[in-house]
């Protein structure tokens, strides 16, 4: 099944399949788009429940920590209130576990319907399938326990996290792959099934990127943003091949005065953290 493969045929039924086909695309591409975006708003969510306070200061989410912005946020860096490994010993906040766990549940939803939808050469619909399948199925794995970490309020599934988080290594190996075979063999939309598929290979060094941004004892305050924003972009790789060419070549330009707004937002939070970082030196040294 290769959806948006281009006729080779000038047989009158040539025109109603490619019309079939461009309908199957749109059918399959938008609740993909929907999910992505989904996974992208809860994740900022969690994200911003943990770590609101390294930005804007407030009190911390939890009882018991520094009130002030630089030791609230250091605090929270530490490994006892990650939301996204059910683990004992954890201290849950709010609800950030269950929209972390939703937000990982989106993403290897829309991940498998983009997969699905993906055509080109007749070798790239089944090996799309079946790798996006297992990179669907892998964060799918890991979003459940989250989630139910997150409704009973204390770690479950651990050993299934585990299982399906060990799983990201196939991500690693396989998206670049199919990076090269959308960006060679992949179509009318090729380039930006390449940049899908690349952006699902940054996710999972998700740590190392944002260790490098803003260098933690633990982890980055800026986790969680990075995935939602690597996401992010993969959403709109992904909704611009339901636009006509033209439409998308006038919007290269906007798009990428948007993708600089983004790495300028990205500088300025890792300035700021390293501000407070500098901030609470002395109390690390006492």
């Amino acid at each position: 099944m290769v959806i948006d493969a281009p006729s080779l045929t000038a047989r009158p039924g040539a025109r109603a399949r490619d019309m079939v086909a461009s309908g199957l695309r749109v059918v399959l591409r938008v609740p993909a788009i929907l999910l992505l975006g989904a996974s992208v708003v809860l994740g900022i969510q969690a994200w911003w429940s943990r770590f609101s306070v390294c930005f804007v200061g407030g009190e911390p989410p939890v009882a018991g920590l520094p009130q002030d912005g630089a030791g609230g946020c250091l605090a929270l860096q530490d490994h006892l209130y990650d939301y996204y490994v059910p683990d004992d010993p954890w201290v849950p906040i709010a609800d950030a576990a269950q929209r972390e766990g939703l937000s990982l549940l989106a993403l290897g939803l829309g991940v498998a319907l983009v997969s699905v939808s993906l055509g080109g050469r007749w070798f790239v619909w089944p090996l799309s399938l079946a790798g996006g399948a297992a990179m669907g199925a892998m964060w799918v794995g890991t979003g459940v326990p989250v989630w139910r970490s997150g409704l009973a309020g204390e770690p479950v599934g651990f050993e299934d996290w585990m299982a399906a988080s060990g799983w990201s290594v196939l991500t690693v190996l396989v998206a670049p792959g199919l990076a090269a075979l959308a960006w060679f063999h992949g179509g009318r939309d090729a380039r930006l099934v390449a940049v899908f598929w690349a952006a699902m290979a940054i996710v999972p060094w998700e740590f190392f990127f944002t260790l490098f941004l803003a260098p933690s004892h633990d982890t980055s305050p800026l986790r969680g943003f990075f995935r939602c924003a690597v996401v992010a972009v993969a959403a709109v790789a992904v909704a611009l091949t339901l636009l006509p060419v033209g439409v998308r070549q006038r919007m290269a330009r906007p798009l990428g005065r948007a993708g600089q707004v983004v790495m300028t937002v990205l500088r300025r939070a890792a300035a700021r953290l390293r501000e407070l970082d500098e901030r609470v030196m002395p109390a690390r040294r006492e």
